[in-house]
């Protein structure tokens, strides 16, 4: 196996670096274990480069632990553990201070407050599945005390996943389109996914292409698309609320829509010559 074989968004490794579970199967000059960083920001953007001004290519949440294997002119270039996916992210988004999550933020977005009261100024906002740390279930004033010294809503948070990620899916229903974005500040079509499925307990991979590898059976051609599949386009990937519409985050309106499968399909065809609609994928929930 070659250095070529394997996708950098899921393995770390460089020329210079690489990590050590990666020893024999990629060369590179050194080989890390890499240190353990918990995101202690509402969000934490991933770039391929150390640039923030080249495009997105995820968002880490509030929480989620990141393998960091260097630290260089105030980037951590690292591993998501939730989802593996390799990038850049400002270290001032990242703290050793680590803590277990207990639960997750269950509503679309909640807030971090300094004290247990919805009058003081947040400290920051939280997204749909990000981690927290909870230290007392004891309530003050409805508020659950995070193990940083901050407090979050309670019935903003849960231990418990959703049944449906359809249902989930489109809570984000006019989120706007954010390439990269995976939060209800923005989110793009393969976040829209993954968050909706995570909402449920279930992990996917973070990209389109990722997706529709590893998730679900393919219908045959003679099928009737059905409530929940998935249907995957070249680049792009959304959920189905019956045999006639889809809900995708999309750059045509630059948000989360519904729309006919049919002018999805037509708009998809003037952008490329590749079959408009790569498959439909039916996944079995065991829940």
């Amino acid at each position: 196996m070659t250095n070529m074989d394997l996708d950098k968004r899921l393995f770390a490794y460089r020329d210079d670096i690489a990590n050590i579970e990666l020893k024999g199967k990629v060369t590179s000059k050194e080989f890390l274990e890499g240190e353990k960083y918990q995101v202690a920001t509402g969000i934490s953007r991933l770039f391929a480069i150390p640039d923030a001004n080249t495009p997105l290519v995820s968002q880490l949440l509030y929480g989620e632990y990141f393998f960091v294997f260097e630290i260089n002119d105030g980037w951590a270039w690292g591993q998501s553990v939730k989802d593996g996916y390799v990038g850049y992210c400002s270290l001032n988004s990242l703290t050793l201070d680590l803590h277990e999550t207990t639960h997750h933020v269950s509503a679309v977005s909640s807030h971090i407050y300094p004290e247990p009261n919805l009058k003081t100024q947040p400290v920051d906002m939280l997204h749909m599945m990000s981690d927290v740390s909870i230290i007392d279930e004891a309530q003050t004033n409805g508020f659950l005390p995070l193990a940083d010294g901050n407090w979050v809503y309670a019935t903003h948070i849960s231990k418990d996943y959703g049944k449906d990620p359809v249902s989930e899916a489109l809570k984000f229903l006019y989120t706007p389109y954010l390439w990269g974005g995976r939060s209800n500040a923005g989110i793009d079509c393969s976040g829209l996914i993954q968050i909706a499925y995570a909402s449920v307990g279930i992990a996917v991979p973070r990209d389109a292409d990722l997706q529709e590898a590893e998730l679900g059976m393919q219908l045959k051609e003679d099928k009737v698309p059905e409530y929940g599949d998935l249907a995957f386009f070249p680049g792009h990937v959304g959920i189905m609320l019956d045999d006639m519409h889809l809900l995708h985050a999309n750059a045509h309106h630059m948000r989360v829509s519904i729309d006919p499968l049919r002018d999805v399909i037509d708009i998809v065809s003037f952008q490329t010559e590749k079959p408009p609609l790569s498959s439909i994928k039916r996944i079995s929930l065991n829940l």
